[in-house]
């Protein structure tokens, strides 16, 4: 009996012991975090509101340069390299084709916490990653109602997210965050290796009398650049976006996003004049694209919900189960051990004692 009571405790223990495991080590560790494997493909339906050939605007063919209302559609590809420990390389594409034909397209690697899904500098020295900071390409598992900050790659800067409210999106409940990007430079070079990096000086009269710039600032130009022929130009980006956020995974499930690059006169004291913007665009899931991530956001779900909740749950119960029922074996087992004293037999008085 009380071998079975130790080896009953034993492996109550063990259950006990699994349990703990479970919940707060190994479903956050190795199951709640980003997969080696992962590769995931989303396309996003849009319109590009304005869009400048840079082709036709470096030879000065203002009509030719500028297309507007495209149907447009964004892919983005995000899958996992390799990785080392806790954190992922990962590589992000990104491509915009309208009318058949690319508009843009870039590739970038970051290293991420495969846990908070952050942008790390904690990698090995032989990755090329870009040094990002904040969500770069998902909100970590067990998003918060709160506000985050994210990464803007064609500015490689950061900027904040501002968690609004909940939301259903596909049947699901989510969370929405907003982003707001001020006009700011860009940095990314996949960007701007196909942007002129001039205009001739012959184009400003024409952007002038398109009323793009004001006479004000065509005197300043005529000010700034005297006899030249071609002044500089810089490229900003600007944003008001807004993602739909499955809490539990951190999927981004839907996006409503508002997109603005322009091009700018780069003046001697460092201020920027707009001139008109070269790629405008606003997109959202496509049907397809948003019901992939609702399932996966269900999957991902449940199998944390498995691992993290229910199986340390019966582990649980049958840890305790087993503890208890070692404690009544051990107790019966002292019982049953313990020798069993006879009664004492009461001694008869001998005839002679009976004589006074």
């Amino acid at each position: 009996m009380r071998k079975a009571a130790i080896a009953s405790g034993v492996i109550g223990l063990i259950f006990l012991l699994a349990a703990a495991l479970l919940a707060w080590w190994i479903t956050p560790a190795f199951i709640a975090r980003m997969p080696s494997d992962y590769n995931k493909t989303r396309t996003y339906d849009g319109t590009i509101r304005s869009l400048v050939v840079p082709s036709a605007l470096a030879t000065g063919n203002l009509s030719a340069a500028v297309k507007t209302g495209l149907p447009a559609t964004l892919t983005d590809h995000v899958r996992v390299l390799q990785t080392a420990g806790n954190t992922a390389q990962v590589q992000d594409t990104r491509t915009i084709t309208a009318a058949g034909s690319r508009i843009t397209k870039t590739v970038n690697n970051y290293a991420l916490d495969r846990s908070n899904l952050m942008g790390t500098t904690s990698h090995p020295s032989n990755w090329s990653v870009t040094p990002a900071k904040g969500i770069v390409v998902s909100w970590p598992l067990g998003a918060k109602q709160q506000n985050y900050t994210g990464w803007v790659p064609l500015t490689q800067t950061t900027t904040p997210l501002k968690y609004v409210r909940q939301q259903s999106q596909g049947g699901i409940n989510t969370y929405e965050y907003q982003a707001i990007v001020r006009p700011t430079v860009i940095k990314n070079s996949q960007v701007l290796h196909g942007l002129p990096k001039a205009l001739p000086t012959s184009l400003l009269g024409r952007i002038g009398a398109a009323g793009l710039i004001p006479a004000a600032d065509i005197a300043a130009l005529s000010r700034a650049f005297p006899g030249a022929t071609a002044i500089p130009v810089k490229y900003t980006y600007q944003a008001a976006n807004s993602y739909w956020i499955d809490p539990n995974t951190g999927l981004v499930i839907n996006v409503s996003n508002n997109e603005v690059e322009s091009g700018n006169i780069a003046m001697p004291n460092g201020s920027l004049i707009p001139i008109f913007p070269i790629l405008s665009d606003t997109y959202r899931a496509s049907p397809g694209s948003l019901t992939q991530a609702v399932n996966d956001a269900k999957s991902g779900s449940t199998t944390i919900s498995t691992w993290g909740v229910t199986v340390p749950i019966i582990c649980l119960c049958i840890g305790f189960v087993l503890i208890v029922a070692a404690v009544i074996m051990w107790l019966l087992g002292r019982t049953r051990g313990r020798p069993v004293q006879m009664p004492e037999r009461q001694r008869e008085p001998s005839p002679a004692s009976t004589i006074s």
